[in-house]
């Protein structure tokens, strides 16, 4: 990591930043360039992929594709995710491509995938005749074409187009195949065809779920996995191997993170995050309906918090709805409908919470949401509505056993989904 300084050291961490955020880089797309430094820094990249993360990478002359496996994936639930069902479709078409030429339609995989099914008997017949399985086969097709196994020849419109016709029962849709793609879309430590149930496509062995027996090596990968996935990693959550290893290399993986990525690492006596908005696939605050509830919630939630209080604090279902109440009352005026619903305290709870849920800001909990430490990020203590700069933008609020770090304005998401990206880092 000593050399990564100057021209190269920028072009490296441009292509460390752009995998984690897409694991597939192709040539004919807008990567061109990357593609073409990770290739020149090849031999760098795989060590530090290799020894930060325990994540192969694969470079080929037109293809540079990652091979990532969140340490905890599900973690911070996404609220917009495939369905069981899609996701399901989804192994059974990279089954069927197998067979396939070059250039397909979906009536051809429908036909394929139906028979597949059909076959097995453990496996739940697709029936194409129904709308909501073709609207489910077309979802689990998109996933595959933003993952680059299944390419339009023709413009994205006129495929998303026939795509909806095939939905309505009255038309089709061409796809180039990418057969390289399709072997490794599903990227996991067990084989398919060697793991007993979807669980275990995940984890070689029970120990490897954070108990006894990792080396530091394994360790240290871990924690680097969650640090780069995760929007927040709290200390409390952390198998206690990795909270001991944690607790003595803190300086050390921050340092990694900071040149490998570019980035900016708020460590705090509650946990870590990455704090950039360059490095997230997903914006909060953002300018929707949904982001201006959830902010507001969380200012209120913040609230919550007894003088002095520092930790995690459970608000009660009953306070949790007050408070929902409140903030329909505030922005109704600015806001009056979510999602086509009439902004009231109900509709604020049921599309705010996920959101801040998806930033590891609250937890669910059996008695309401359990308030994590990096809500006081968004806390605004003015009482006027009014957003601040400086302490009150720090990821952890108040500063316990750490430097002032430099605050930018978006916590850290990056995608973890190996089916679908979102957002850009080039």
């Amino acid at each position: 990591m000593r050399g990564w300084t100057g021209q190269e050291g920028h072009e490296r961490r441009e292509v460390v930043r752009a995998l984690l955020h897409t694991p597939v880089l192709r040539r004919e797309s807008r990567h061109r360039r990357l593609v073409d430094q990770a290739r020149r820094h090849e031999k760098e990249l795989r060590a530090w992929f290799d020894r930060q993360l325990g994540w192969p990478l694969v470079v080929e002359r037109d293809l540079i594709r990652l091979l990532k496996i969140p340490e905890d994936p599900g973690r911070y639930p996404d609220p917009i995710v495939p369905t069981s069902r899609q996701c399901a479709l989804y192994c059974l078409l990279l089954a069927v491509l197998v067979d396939c030429g070059g250039q397909t339609v979906i009536s051809e995989l429908a036909d394929r995938v139906t028979a597949l099914t059909t076959a097995h008997r453990g496996l739940r017949r697709f029936d194409a005749t129904l709308t909501r399985e073709r609207r489910d086969l077309v979802a689990a097709l998109r996933l595959l074409a933003e993952g680059g196994v299944l390419r339009s020849p023709r413009e994205a419109g006129v495929t998303a187009d026939a795509e909806q016709a095939y939905v309505a029962g009255r038309g089709n849709a061409v796809y180039d195949v990418d057969h390289r793609l399709a072997a490794s879309a599903v990227v996991c430590p067990v084989p398919p065809s060697q793991a007993d149930a979807p669980h275990g496509l995940l984890r070689v062995s029970e120990g490897d779920l954070g108990g006894g027996g990792r080396t530091d090596t394994e360790l240290r990968q871990a924690l680097m996995r969650r640090l780069v996935d995760d929007p927040v990693v709290y200390v409390d959550d952390l198998p206690s191997n990795q909270r001991e290893y944690l607790s003595v290399h803190r300086e050390e993986l921050v340092a990694e993170l900071v040149l490998g990525l570019g980035t900016q690492v708020e460590a705090r006596a509650e946990g870590l995050a990455i704090v950039d908005s360059g490095f997230s696939d997903i914006e909060f605050p953002a300018a929707s309906a949904v982001s201006v509830a959830a902010l507001a919630l969380a200012d209120l939630l913040a609230g919550e918090a007894a003088p002095g209080q520092t930790g995690s604090f459970i608000v009660g279902n009953d306070r949790l709805f007050e408070l929902a109440g409140l903030v329909a009352e505030q922005i109704r005026r600015v806001v009056p409908n979510i999602e086509r619903k009439p902004v009231d305290g109900s509709v604020v709870l049921r599309y705010s919470v996920p959101v801040l849920m998806q930033f590891g800001l609250v937890d669910a909990h059996e008695d309401g949401v359990l308030v994590r430490a990096a809500l006081a990020r968004y806390r605004d203590p003015s009482g006027r509505g009014v957003r601040v700069t400086g302490e009150a933008l720090l990821l952890f609020g108040q500063d316990f056993d750490a430097p002032d770090p430099r605050s930018v304005p978006t916590t850290s998401r990056p995608s973890t989904s190996e089916g679908h990206s979102d957002g850009t880092t080039d």
